[in-house]
């Protein structure tokens, strides 16, 4: 593991997370197969391939946990940690807004008529910029436009970046660690809260960030263990029994997709929200605890590792490249399947893939160099147990 640099395993995790998203949008969401087939049958088993988000979520705690606490002495702590974010987050957004408002224009004046469906059920333009895109989505009950669906998770990160560099700042440790098991608490309690009294609006227990605290919050605790001369000692020597947690944590998953996979349902609102960021946080510390494993291994694949490197563009652009050709080749979704819908697919698969390689070469990685050359001054020496802390924040 390169300490000095990026962490591989941290990457081939993004990578595992951007695959499920992907899978699960292009292939698995899009069309109920016809029962029976053998398509249905992988279908039933890959229902929880939406939880790649959750896993993007306690990975973010994770990383941005460990730079904060990393940093947390140094006397220009917000104003470097927000210019890297900046760098890392906004440039990329804002031409993915821009091109999404092109194909948008092109219907209203008139060009044509072939995206305008994906603009259907649309909320406010000024939302998005302004990382209030879930607010709106909650209190409509409804995602929005097509295309940008997947911005509502971008929303509840950035708010989290609004708390939580001041409570890694002004807090002690103790206190800190209490504030983070109380906002864990507290997720699961304000989405059954809202579920019992505003049930109609469904996706605000989805969609809020206090509502998904608790696997960005578990994140940050992994970063706080790892860093623990004490608890990292001890993660180490556990092996057994962390395995036997990840065994038990996902027959638990195994059961959720059985009974309750509905990302809006009863069950998993009130604990399979905070189950799956618990076997995600246990795999992280996995694949970083347990490198010389089959499984580090596997995390180091290097087309893993690239497909990670790629997938936060990825993210932002998967969805309105499919509905773009969708909207060229029939103009709105298709309700069965077909050769073509898994050609088209596969289509946009690979132009996803083919141009957020590009944007990363040569947009998003000049500008994330550019961020980094605001350095943290004033930070005091990590304690010896916090062993994988000096690449983190190159994997941020």
């Amino acid at each position: 593991m390169d300490l000095k640099g990026r962490i591989s395993e941290l990457d081939g995790i993004r990578g595992i997370a951007i695959g499920m998203v992907l899978m699960h949008h292009y292939f698995f969401q899009p069309i109920e197969a016809p029962p029976g087939t053998a398509l249905s049958y992988v279908q039933a088993a890959a229902r929880l391939g939406w939880s790649g988000v959750d896993l993007f979520f306690v990975l973010s705690g994770f990383l941005i946990g460990g730079i904060l606490l990393d940093a947390r002495t140094s006397s220009n702590y917000f104003a470097v940690f927000y210019t890297r974010r900046f760098f890392r987050i906004v440039p990329i957004y804002f031409v993915f807004l821009t091109l999404t408002f092109c194909v948008y224009a092109l219907g209203r004046l008139g060009i044509t008529s072939d995206f305008q469906w994906i603009f259907q059920y649309r909320i406010p333009w000024f939302s998005y910029p302004l990382f209030l895109q879930n607010f709106w989505m909650a209190v409509t009950t409804s995602f929005g436009a097509l295309g940008l669906t997947v911005t509502w998770s971008l929303a509840v990160e950035e708010q989290f970046y609004l708390t939580l560099p001041t409570l890694v700042r002004f807090l002690r440790a103790r206190d800190l660690a209490l504030t983070l098991a109380s906002g864990i608490i507290l997720a699961p309690v304000s989405r059954i809260l809202l579920h019992a009294f505003a049930p109609s609006h469904f996706l605000s227990w989805y969609t809020l960030m206090p509502c998904r605290a608790d696997a960005l919050l578990l994140g940050v605790v992994g970063a706080m263990l790892l860093r623990s001369e004490v608890w990292s000692q001890r993660l180490i020597r556990s092996r057994r029994l962390l395995l036997l947690l990840i065994a038990a944590l996902g027959i638990g998953l195994a059961v959720l997709t059985v009974r309750a996979p509905d990302p809006y349902g009863y069950g998993m609102l009130a604990i399979g929200y905070s189950w799956l960021a618990l076997f995600y946080l246990s795999v992280i510390l996995c694949g970083l605890l347990y490198c010389e494993t089959w499984f580090g291994a596997f995390l180091r694949w290097g087309w893993l590792r690239w497909l990670g490197s790629i997938a936060y563009g990825a993210y932002l652009f998967h969805e309105i490249i499919r509905h773009t050709l969708l909207g060229l080749l029939s103009s709105g979704i298709p309700r069965h399947w077909s050769p073509r819908d898994i050609l088209v697919s596969c289509v946009a698969l690979s132009l996803t893939l083919l141009l957020c390689r590009l944007s990363w070469k040569f947009f998003e990685k000049p500008l994330i160099q550019l961020g980094h050359r605001a350095h943290y001054e004033g930070t005091q020496p990590q304690a010896v147990g916090s062993v994988l802390s000096p690449g983190m924040g190159r994997n941020a």
